[in-house]
């Protein structure tokens, strides 16, 4: 993209990760795609749970321990979405994938040519804070598209 042109967003992208200031980063990201006439995906990740298990938990079914992961993500992002108002995000919109965030995010960004994503970032202060899995900072590492960071 040339810097003296300067393209509308048709498609945003908005990440949650189901923390406390979720529905206000999915109703910021609404109005911004209301206010440009762009389409919205809200996208949240779920760990891989058959990744994640290992030799040594052979007793858990994870094909179906992860359906119920997933079907309780959706669940979420229906009540999250909801809260902006009834059914203006529908359900091709809102997406529940498996895997690493920033991969999942850059996967759906070429698959659905998205724009702009608008994520948050977890302002925390503290010695602890080096541990949080703020997405905004990694994605901001080596950005495939303008962003928006919310700070939370």
């Amino acid at each position: 993209m040339k810097k003296s042109k300067v393209k509308k967003p048709q498609r945003i992208l908005c990440y949650i990760d189901y923390a406390k200031a979720s529905p206000y980063v999915v109703d910021y990201a609404y109005q911004l795609s209301c206010i440009l006439e762009a389409e919205l995906f809200v996208l949240h990740t779920v760990t891989d749970i058959k990744n994640a298990a290992g030799f040594y938990v052979p007793h858990i079914n994870t094909d179906r321990l992860e359906e119920e992961v997933i079907k309780a993500a959706k669940d979420k992002m229906y009540a999250i979405c909801s809260q902006v108002g009834d059914d203006v995000i529908d359900a091709k919109h809102r997406l529940v994938m498996r895997g690493v965030p920033i991969d999942v995010i850059n996967k759906v960004i070429k698959d659905k040519g998205i724009e702009l994503l608008v994520v948050a970032h977890e302002v925390v202060k503290g010695s602890l804070s080096i541990f949080r899995g703020d997405q905004a900072e990694k994605f901001m590492k080596n950005p495939s598209i303008p962003f928006v960071v919310l700070p939370v």
